[in-house]
């Protein structure tokens, strides 16, 4: 009988082991998995906000522009009308 104990108890606590290294490696895994997403994604949202401040910058330049080109049609526009009316234009 004791032939069989020693034998059936040296592979239970073999296989519990292997249970507990491979619950120990999932686990770890899974852990560097989850954090290699949450810093994928904080990336991700960086380089989101850096898009985001470029394209607020380069609106404000069209704006700039749009009201430089409003000025300027408004003298040309002054400088035409003064022209139809037979005067001289400086």
């Amino acid at each position: 009988m004791a032939e069989f104990v020693l034998p059936t108890l040296a592979a239970l606590i073999g296989v519990l082991a292997g249970y507990g290294c491979t619950t120990l490696y999932h686990r770890r895994r899974t852990r560097r998995h989850d954090l290699t997403v949450r810093l994928l994604r904080r990336r991700d949202a960086d380089h989101i906000d850096a898009l985001r401040t470029c394209l607020s910058k380069e609106r404000a330049a069209q704006g700039v522009l749009a009201s430089a080109a409003d000025t300027v049609d408004a003298a040309y526009a002054r400088h035409a009308a003064r022209s139809q009316e037979g005067g001289t234009t400086p």
